[in-house]
């Protein structure tokens, strides 16, 4: 008796192994990536639970292309955090004061948070729980010189599932430009 219920409580632990839900993020062809975990190591202050994955566009690092410094990314954290325009805001902010102070070693003179952000709920676009735009401006970790991004969030929560989906998308580039297109086609593929 006590090996059959052994033998049970095992086939029990490895399915609830192999039955954990996993998402997909498009990763179109030429595009670059990458995943961090949480925290994130330059932006400690986020309190998530969970992993950051980057899609870059083939021309994010090249100054003359229409993708300079366009980008998706994805917050595939546990639960279901509360999120508004001034949380999105403090989050921004760190994430991008961050990002510059630990790709370049200068320091913009006498400041300390040098990223400004603008956020506004907006109608939820389809499949989101709560959609927002940005504006951010910043430092170009790159170049040392100021930056500002358009940004559009996609929030998705699957309490059924223990997990949300914040998905981002970021351009200098106006939001009329085929750029989003790009951008959008990353977001709509998201499925978990």
């Amino acid at each position: 008796m006590k090996k059959l219920i052994l033998i049970l409580f095992t086939i029990f632990i490895a399915g609830k192994c192999f039955c954990q839900s996993t998402y997909t993020l498009p990763l179109p062809e030429k595009w670059g990536t990458e995943k961090i975990s949480f925290p994130i190591s330059f932006a400690p202050k986020i309190p998530y639970t969970g992993t950051e994955e980057l899609r870059f566009t083939p021309g994010w690092s090249d100054v003359n292309s229409d993708e300079y410094w366009s980008y998706t990314f994805l917050w595939f954290i546990d639960g279901a955090p509360k999120v508004s325009s001034d949380i999105l805001q403090l989050h921004f902010a760190a994430y991008f004061d961050g990002l510059f102070k630990t790709n370049n070693k200068t320091r913009p003179a006498g400041e300390d948070g040098f990223t400004k952000v603008q956020v506004k709920k907006v109608k939820a676009v389809s499949n989101d729980n709560e959609s927002y735009e940005a504006t951010i401006s910043t430092l170009n970790f790159v170049t040392g010189k100021p930056i500002t991004l358009l940004a559009r969030i996609h929030v998705r929560n699957y309490p059924d599932k223990g997990h949300s989906a914040l998905l981002f998308e970021l351009s200098p580039k106006p939001y009329n430009q085929e750029v989003w297109q790009k951008l959008d086609a990353v977001v709509d593929g998201f499925r978990f």
